[in-house]
């Protein structure tokens, strides 16, 4: 894997092995669901191989620029408008092209049905294209930000359950493109456990407490308490650390700080104890996760 130090308006999110495994567990998208997604826009240098292919499948819709993608020896030119889906387990190299790069969203897909999503993308008259034109639209962009922002806002059962389920609508913008117009997604932060999380993700750098929290929505910490792990299924401190360790992956994905200054800027001073969140959480260190960019999860 090869990129440069970042991309301006770059987005990742790595989905945790705690919240992976519980989408698993949930009928409704066992078969299908996000393990990682991310933007790169004019993504120069650009580049990934992977010689045995990982056990997910990936999505790669180029919205400007262009980029290009191996399988087997051969290589094709993948221009703007244009989607690639790879199926689970095939060696494969991509990169952008170097004077005009790609601007990519992307999607890894874990479930039993992530080669059929893969395959419904990419087939056309019953044969698998290279590359499938899917032109432009707003529509799918404004999906794609909305499934990002409903798993910034955690890890929550109703989380990646209203996220993955608008995974086949984002999924059908690519198969039946026609379908598609330029209307705008919206949102609202009406309930006092959503307030309460737009909350933690404004003070992801303070040692926020429970009392903190509480008092953002004006309840009482008992009955606070009780609604956000009703809503949630997740304690609030727990809740908020989930979000912290969200935002150290994209810091440690994207910057080039020590893993102590990381850990300040999610409110931890104690760089020890962050790094046993961390693992606790994503399965590897601080330092494990930068050094492969979460690739060993894959």
């Amino acid at each position: 894997m090869r990129k440069s130090r970042g991309f301006e308006g770059e987005l990742i999110i790595d989905i945790p092995k705690v919240a992976t495994s519980h989408c698993e567990q949930l009928p409704l998208i066992s078969q299908l669901f996000i393990a990682r997604m991310g933007y790169y826009p004019k993504a120069l240098h650009h580049y990934y191989q992977r010689p045995n292919g990982i056990s997910q499948a990936i999505l790669l819709y180029c919205s400007a620029g262009q980029g290009w993608i191996e399988l087997g020896g051969n290589v094709a030119q993948i221009h703007a408008g244009e989607v690639v889906v790879l199926p689970t387990d095939v060696p494969h190299s991509y990169g952008a092209n170097q004077i005009n790069p790609w601007s990519i969203y992307w999607l890894h897909l874990a479930g039993g049905h992530s080669n059929a999503a893969a395959a419904a993308v990419m087939e056309r008259d019953g044969e698998p294209a290279k590359a499938v034109q899917v032109g432009f639209s707003d529509e799918r962009n404004a999906l794609f930000t909305h499934i990002a922002r409903t798993l910034l806002k955690g890890y929550s059962a109703s989380n990646l359950i209203h996220a993955n389920l608008a995974l086949p609508h984002y999924l059908s913008s690519f198969i039946a493109p026609e379908h598609f117009s330029s209307q705008k997604l919206s949102e609202s932060f009406a309930s006092p456990t959503e307030k309460a999380i737009l909350y933690m993700q404004e003070n992801l750098s303070s040692s926020l407490t429970l009392d903190n929290i509480a008092r953002s929505v004006n309840l009482s910490v008992s009955f606070f308490s009780r609604k956000f792990k009703k809503d949630t299924g997740y304690a609030p401190i727990e809740y908020f650390n989930y979000l912290r360790i969200q935002k150290a992956c994209q810091l440690l994905h994207f910057n080039t700080w020590r893993i102590n200054e990381v850990a300040s800027a999610i409110g931890i001073d104690d760089p020890f104890y962050f790094s046993r969140l961390f693992k606790q959480q994503m399965g590897l260190s601080p330092a494990h996760y930068r050094k492969n960019k979460g690739i060993e999860r894959q």
